[in-house]
C-alpha cells in the first residue's frame, strides 16, 4: 500500500511539474519567432508586395483553418494520442453544415448547433473506442476518417449546398487588417490554453500524456479524460469546417483532404512532445504563423506547391531531429 501511495505521489508531482513547465516560454519559441522574421525579411526583399497590410491579412486568413485544427491536434497529442480523422470529418461536417444552412437566422443557428454536436460525437466516438477498447488512436481515427469520407461522398460527390451570403461575407470580414476568422482563432487559443493551464481538466490531460498508468494510480479517470479530449477535438474540427464552408460558400466533401497530416506539423514544430505530456498551444500558434509566412514567401517567389510540401517535410524532420537530440521525442 505504501509503495502504491508513493508511486501515486511521485506521479502527481511529475505530472504537475510537466504542466508547470508547459507554461513557460521555451527556447524553441524564440527560434520559431526568429525564423518567421527571417522568412518575412526574405519575402520583403524578394517582392515589394510581400510587406503590405493586404498580404499580412492574407497570411492571417491562411492561418485560421489550419490553426484551429492544429489547436485540436495539440490537445490530443498532449494526452498521448493522435487524431487522423480530420480529413474525413471535415468533409462530412462541411456537407452537413451547407445542407442545413439557409437564408434565415434560425436555420443558420440550427446548422451551426447540429454541426458542432456532430463534431463532438465524431470525436467522442474516437475517444470511446481508443479508451474503452484499447485500440491505438492512430488506427481508430484513421478508420473513423474513412467512414466520414465515405458518408460525405454518399451524400454528394461534388460541392453542394449553400450558406447565407451574409455569413459568407463574415468569413471575409476584416477589422482593419485583421480577418474576423483570426479573431475567432485567437479566442479559441486563449480559451483552450486557459483550459489546459488553469483547470483540472488540463492537469489531467498533461498527466495522461506524461504517464497514463501513473495518472490512473493517482486518481485520474483516464477513460473519461480521453473521451473528453477527443470530443473537444471534434468540436474544434466542426468550427474549422464551418469556417471553411463559409469561405467557400458551399459544402465540399473533400474539404479536409490533407489536413489530417498538416495539422500535426505545427504541433511538432511548436515543440509539443509527440509522446504527450509536454508542450502547449503557444508553440503551436507560433508554428502556424511560421508555416503561413513561409508559404506566402514561397508563393511570392513562384515556388511550386510541390516544392513547398518538400520544404514542409524538411521542417518536420528537422524539428523531430532537434527534439530527439534533446531527449524530448
Amino acid at each position: 500500500m505504501n509503495a502504491a501511495l508513493g508511486l501515486a505521489n511521485s506521479a502527481a508531482d511529475a505530472c504537475a511539474d510537466s504542466w508547470v513547465r508547459a507554461l513557460r516560454l521555451q527556447p524553441s519559441h524564440a527560434v520559431i519567432v526568429a525564423l518567421t522574421v527571417v522568412i518575412a525579411l526574405i519575402g520583403a526583399t524578394a517582392s515589394e508586395n510581400f510587406a503590405t497590410l493586404h498580404n499580412l491579412a492574407n497570411i492571417q486568413a491562411q492561418m485560421v483553418a489550419l490553426g484551429i485544427l492544429a489547436l485540436a491536434q495539440t490537445v490530443v497529442i498532449l494526452s498521448g494520442n493522435i487524431d487522423l480523422s480530420f480529413a474525413g470529418a471535415l468533409g462530412v461536417l462541411s456537407v452537413l453544415f451547407a445542407a442545413l444552412a439557409g437564408d434565415t437566422g434560425l436555420s443558420l443557428t440550427v446548422a451551426v448547433a447540429v454541426t458542432l454536436i456532430t463534431g463532438a460525437l465524431i470525436g467522442a466516438l474516437n475517444g470511446y473506442v481508443t479508451a474503452v477498447w484499447k485500440v491505438h488512436s492512430l488506427i481508430v481515427t484513421l478508420g473513423v476518417s474513412t467512414m466520414c469520407a465515405g458518408a460525405a461522398l454518399l451524400v454528394t460527390k461534388t460541392p453542394a449546398g449553400a450558406v447565407p451570403l451574409f455569413f459568407e461575407d463574415l468569413a471575409y470580414y476584416r477589422i482593419g487588417f485583421v480577418p474576423l476568422g483570426m479573431v475567432l482563432a485567437a479566442g479559441l487559443y486563449a480559451a483552450v490554453g486557459g483550459m489546459l493551464w488553469r483547470t483540472r481538466f488540463g492537469l489531467r490531460v498533461y498527466a495522461l500524456g506524461d504517464d497514463a498508468r501513473a495518472a490512473a494510480i493517482s486518481g485520474v479517470n483516464t477513460r473519461t479524460t480521453e473521451v473528453q479530449v477527443f470530443a473537444l477535438s471534434g468540436v474544434l474540427c466542426a468550427v474549422a469546417a464551418i469556417y471553411i464552408t463559409a469561405r467557400f460558400g458551399i459544402g465540399d466533401p473533400r474539404a479536409g483532404v490533407g489536413y489530417d497530416l498538416r495539422s500535426i506539423t505545427p504541433v511538432i514544430v511548436g515543440g509539443t512532445l509527440l509522446a504527450g505530456g509536454y508542450g502547449g498551444v503557444l508553440g503551436t500558434a507560433l508554428a502556424v504563423g511560421l508555416l503561413a509566412t513561409l508559404a506566402s514567401m514561397l508563393n511570392f517567389i513562384s515556388v511550386s506547391s510541390f516544392y513547398q510540401w518538400i520544404v514542409e517535410g524538411v521542417i518536420i524532420l528537422a524539428a523531430v531531429i532537434v527534439f530527439a537530440r534533446r531527449g524530448r521525442v
